[in-house]
């Protein structure tokens, strides 16, 4: 097989490759005979229709049929042996047969980019410094004992910080119940402001009684009809200027029959609470607790800020283009995703908006993947077989499933290959962060 190979574009090759008329000869023969044995025509016994009436007859379709499967296996072997990655479906053209001859065709596609990065050490990023304080523990301790606040129901009318325990409706604008728009033994909590305010609805319903009706007035944003039509009719600029406009609020009445007024009784902050929401022994274990969590969350979300920075220069530092295939195929994934996350609500999916809106983080994503992998290639970083086993020992400890049956689901799901480009990435911006020029700067919450 003879195979030439020329660039047609950045990350394009075409190749124009010739299968000797020896293997040819010898497929399209062997496919003759193939059908000789199987097909019943009138005037001669099962497997024994001469090649020559097969060819006569069924000829073209076999050729068709044989030239197909041909031009898959030739394009295959020859970007194997010309060291091509394809990122895209071949498209072939030119297809020259003559039965007796060389088959001939060329085959053009999208190949992964070989980049060589020059600048990845020494990259200045700011990584944010943020440590947990009294006052942030304070507050999430506050917060579990609000979560942990029992009710009593109370002979008396509401005050701030009461739950009212009611059946609400909605109103028209002459005052009578919206069809379908009732909700029975609702938990109002009257909440207050941070200086110690009620709210509005609160306002409203502080000094309601039990078995006493109530007509509220709450402002909510106001229901888009053209939020629930199908998202493939055409939009004029004006729609698109009015998703950016701050959205329209409309006043709603609603009549709320109180049943029970229920005074809310919070829990004492001592080591009893910090068994119940805890399960530690003491307060200050679960005030470490909770201030080790929050420390773990902070970090984590300062290192993806880190990453973020040191991806945004190295983009900067090396450009390069990539095809639009990759592109393409980013595009679809993100989509399908969308679909996914949005299954089973009741409106459509413009995908040619979302395409056009997620181009840019496509094309990061793609240039995203391929920096790091040339970092890795550059730096020989790869995952060992400790790497694996650590990363599958806290997934272990942490879904509680044992080592072994963890190993053989993850397997089974072929997720073992993503969780081990998950490792190496990681371990790649180890490495750029351990060779970055960082300045910590603090950062107030």
């Amino acid at each position: 097989m003879n195979v030439q190979v020329t660039e047609s574009g950045t990350w394009r090759r075409t190749l124009e490759i010739e299968a000797p008329a020896e293997d040819v000869d010898k497929r399209l023969n062997d496919a003759y005979r193939k059908y000789s044995k199987t097909l019943n025509l009138p005037g001669f016994r099962k497997g024994k229709v001469p090649l020559s009436v097969i060819k006569r007859q069924f000829g073209s379709a076999i050729q068709g049929e044989v030239v197909q499967e041909m031009v898959e296996e030739f394009y295959r072997e020859a970007s194997e042996a010309e060291g091509i990655q394809p990122v895209s479906q071949a498209s072939i053209d030119d297809i020259n047969f003559e039965e007796g001859q060389p088959l001939v065709f060329k085959a053009s596609v999208d190949v992964r980019p070989e980049i060589t990065v020059e600048t990845y050490k020494g990259l200045k990023v700011t990584r944010p410094v943020f440590a947990v304080e009294d006052e942030h523990v304070d507050d999430r301790l506050r917060y579990m004992q609000e979560e942990s606040a029992t009710e009593q129901v109370v002979e008396r009318a509401a005050d701030l910080d009461d739950v009212v325990f009611a059946d609400v409706e909605e109103l028209d604008e002459d005052g009578g119940p919206v069809a379908d728009h009732r909700s029975d033994d609702q938990s109002i909590r009257l909440f207050k402001t941070e200086d110690g305010k009620p709210t509005e609805l609160a306002k409203q319903l502080i000094g309601v009684a039990a078995g006493e009706s109530r007509e509220v007035a709450i402002t909510r944003p106001v229901q888009d009809e053209h939020d629930h039509e199908d998202c493939d009719h055409d939009h004029d600029e004006h729609d698109h200027e009015e998703h950016d406009e701050e959205p329209k609020e409309e006043t709603v009445m609603f009549r709320v029959t109180a049943k029970e007024i229920r005074e809310r009784e919070l829990p004492e902050l001592n080591d009893e609470l910090a068994q119940d929401v805890g399960g530690v022994e003491t307060l200050d274990e679960l005030k470490t607790q909770i201030r080790n969590e929050m420390q773990a969350q902070y970090d984590q979300a300062i290192r993806q800020r880190v990453e973020e920075s040191l991806m945004d220069a190295l983009i900067e530092g090396n450009s390069f283009e990539v095809p639009d295939s990759m592109v393409e195929n980013y595009l679809e994934g993100m989509i399908e995703s969308y679909k996914r996350e949005h299954a089973g609500h009741d409106h459509g999916i413009d995908e040619d908006a979302l395409r056009e809106e997620g181009r840019d983080q496509a094309e990061r994503g793609v240039k995203r993947f391929l920096l790091l992998d040339a970092v890795a290639d550059q730096e020989n970083i790869e995952v060992t077989d400790e790497d694996l086993d650590k990363h599958l020992e806290e997934m272990s400890q942490r879904h509680n499933i044992e080592g072994p049956r963890l190993r053989q689901i993850l397997s089974r799901t072929e997720q073992l290959d993503q969780i081990e480009s998950d490792i190496k990435t990681q371990k790649t911006f180890d490495f750029l962060i351990d060779n970055a020029d960082i300045e910590d700067v603090e950062e107030v919450e």
